[in-house]
């Protein structure tokens, strides 16, 4: 059976049973390495974990010591997607950057970094790994020497439990030409964030749950997508003739008219919209909202108390005259 084959078949297992099957042969023992992709998500040990606490050590080292033996023997030039998903904080911060050194070094297009704790509470970010301060080649705390021409291969991030400051942000997206992906989750650095050029490639640009967050400037690049999950914030678009895509869930202003006037000059270029709305009584009237004539669909994500009016939501027709799809999920908070 030709290798190509056989490699297809082992990227249908794991990263451990791939590596396992290098005990069969000679012919088996590096052929793992020809996979593009490591993903090493430790759904079984995290649930294990989530049961009973008392799980966590022995799986942390059971997963740090199997991540550190595949890249240890790993041979292949390059790698396409690098997932890493464990409850891990700054304590492994050591162990996570010689990840990311080989992840980097392997001219990765896809990372992962999803470290989120089993108490999914945000707020407590404190012990958050914090991605590296500085992508240069001096020497100061906390520092990973990034060749820029091994960045331009990045095209996808996500780190979600990574502290990740604005000037970080800045150089990954000046020296990752061609990134066109970044979500960040549960960041506690963030506070005032600029993206903004021509020359950018990103697409797609997602924060969620960053407490942090103050205000949000994107302007004059072809971004296709925003997501904003969140405390109220002060955001600003515009030059963004590409953007069709906006979720947007933040707090108690889930659909008042700020939110709309902050996207308001996007209206010409829109096409779909997800809200997600708290207590829906304390919301102004819409319908001094400008219209948004080329939204096609729109999702509403309401938590109501049982005493709640919905009533309202039909002035929604006079803002969005062209809409297709109009999806509303409604939770009920005793």
């Amino acid at each position: 059976m030709p290798d190509d084959i056989l490699i297809m078949v082992l990227s249908l297992l794991s990263v451990k049973e791939a590596v396992l099957t290098s005990i069969l042969s000679t012919r088996w023992r590096f052929l793992w390495c020809n996979l593009k992709t490591l993903n090493f998500d430790a759904r079984q040990a995290l649930d294990n974990i989530d049961n009973d606490f008392r799980f966590y050590l022995s799986e942390r080292y059971k997963y740090t010591k199997q991540v550190n033996g595949v890249i240890r023997s790993y041979n292949h030039p390059t790698l396409h997607h690098f997932r890493i998903r464990f409850y891990l904080t700054c304590e492994y911060t050591s162990v996570i950057d010689e990840w990311l050194k080989f992840a980097v070094k392997k001219k990765v297009e896809s990372l992962e970094l999803d470290l989120e704790t089993n108490q999914k509470n945000y707020l407590h970010n404190t012990f958050n790994y914090s991605f590296p301060s500085r992508l240069s080649d001096k020497s100061t705390s906390h520092i990973l020497i990034f060749p820029s021409a091994n960045l331009e291969s990045l095209k996808k991030l996500y780190l979600n439990s990574v502290n990740v400051r604005e000037s970080v942000l800045g150089e990954l997206l000046t020296k990752s030409a061609h990134l066109e992906s970044i979500s960040i989750h549960g960041s506690g650095y963030l506070t005032h964030i600029h993206v903004g050029g021509r020359d950018l490639k990103l697409k797609h640009f997602e924060i969620v749950e960053c407490p942090h967050v103050v205000s949000v400037y994107l302007s004059d690049f072809g971004i296709e997508s925003f997501t904003y999950v969140g405390q109220p914030i002060d955001l600003h678009l515009s030059g963004l003739p590409n953007l069709k895509n906006v979720v947007m869930s933040q707090g108690v202003a889930g659909l008042s008219n700020i939110v709309f006037r902050q996207i308001s000059s996007c209206a010409s270029t829109l096409q779909t919209l997800s809200f997600k709305i708290y207590h829906p009584m304390k919301f102004a009237k819409l319908h001094s909202i400008r219209q948004l004539p080329n939204i096609r669909k729109l999702t509403l994500t309401i938590v109501v108390r049982r005493d709640n009016c919905l009533l309202d939501f039909a002035s929604l027709v006079n803002v969005f005259p062209n809409i297709q799809t109009f999806t509303i999920e409604v939770r009920c908070l005793l």
